[in-house]
């Protein structure tokens, strides 16, 4: 199992800025392509970063994975959408070649009280 967090902003309002930006409501708002696609750069350079911080080498996995997003903020479980799109898309061509069916069988999201995003990647089934 490979295992990384992803720090949120550390203030209560940058959290609580941070949710608004990224949650799923702001797209179902209709959010600007352009400010959407600014908006994935920024999230896949956060995880990008919270994975060479935790010193996660290049290892494309050879079996699907199972994908696991812990959460400790103010959204609705199911408002995580957009942040966890993201996030997989940035493990792409370094812990996973495709987010497609061959190589991710299963997303899932969960809260937890660590103060981070925890994101756990496992071969699936376990």
């Amino acid at each position: 199992m490979i295992r990384f967090t992803i720090p949120y902003p550390p203030t209560k309002k940058g959290k609580a800025a941070f949710c608004k930006r990224f949650g799923l409501n702001a797209y179902y708002a209709g959010k600007h392509w352009a400010q959407r696609k600014r908006d994935a750069e920024e999230l896949h350079m956060l995880a990008r970063t919270a994975m060479n911080r935790a010193h996660i080498k290049r290892k494309i996995a050879d079996k699907p994975v199972e994908i696991r997003f812990f959460w400790d903020d103010g959204l609705d479980v199911d408002n995580h959408a957009v942040l966890g799109k993201a996030i997989v898309d940035a493990m792409k061509k370094t812990l996973i070649e495709n987010d497609d069916r061959r190589y991710v069988s299963k997303v899932s999201h969960a809260f937890w009280d660590g103060g981070e995003i925890l994101v756990e990647v496992r071969e699936y089934p376990e």
